[in-house]
């Protein structure tokens, strides 16, 4: 179903995996599915097999608009540089730095992007699912990054839109443990960097999710092709 553009009140970057799909459920539940609006991008990642889980959990949720947008390659990252290779296996307990898989300023290069489109037809709010995990490998998740885009789309456009990222000091599996109590679809979603299907189970993202599930006592319902205990 489409909505009219005066009628979204909610826009959400919605890449497909765990996070944002939480963050869907959410606005849903507090908003109503006719007020929200999801876009996704397409930026030359590997995994761009998430776009289908994208469209499986804006179906899902009966949301008013779901945008796919595709833009020229974004350079410099693991995750899409095909000559740069995605760790795997590593004790992500002992990472340190900025992660090989940031992608240089893609959420503030998304925001910018997504404030464009929804600052067209109304007031409107901007929605990150970023979290605390992703704090210190990915400059443009901390809670200090956020609060400096809310204020420069509010102030940068005509509508003072603002920008909103309620997981932002919750670790992952205090999103899954929402999740499920709120029936949030976690079985159509991809996370795995390397695109498969089966998950990869070694990449540092399904390392995460894994870790996450298992923090918050339950089961990851998406296949794995290595690392389920």
């Amino acid at each position: 179903m489409m909505v009219s553009a005066e009628h979204i009140r909610h826009y959400l970057l919605l890449s497909g995996g765990l996070d944002s799909t939480a963050l869907a459920g959410r606005l849903v539940e507090q908003h109503g599915a006719s007020t929200v609006a999801a876009v996704t991008f397409l930026y030359g990642q590997k995994h761009a097999v998430e776009l289908e889980a994208a469209r499986a959990v804006a179906a899902f949720y009966g949301l008013a608009q779901h945008q796919v947008v595709e833009i020229p390659p974004i350079r410099g990252s693991a995750l899409t540089e095909q000559d740069m290779p995605l760790p795997q296996g590593r004790d992500l307990k002992a990472v340190q730095g900025v992660a090989p898989s940031y992608v240089p300023a893609r959420n503030l290069l998304f925001l910018a992007l997504l404030a464009s489109m929804a600052d067209v037809a109304g007031p409107a709010t901007l929605w990150l699912g970023v979290h605390h995990d992703d704090h210190t490998g990915y400059p443009d998740c901390r809670p200090e990054f956020v609060a400096a885009a809310d204020e420069a789309v509010r102030l940068g456009t005509q509508y003072a839109l603002r920008v909103e990222a309620p997981f932002v000091t919750w670790r992952k599996e205090d999103i899954i443990r929402w999740g499920l109590a709120h029936g949030v679809p976690f079985h159509l979603t991809h996370s795995c960097y390397r695109g498969e299907n089966p998950a990869c189970g070694v990449c540092d993202t399904c390392q995460a999710r894994l870790a996450a599930f298992a923090a918050a006592g339950a089961q990851d319902p998406r296949p794995y092709a290595v690392g389920r205990s």
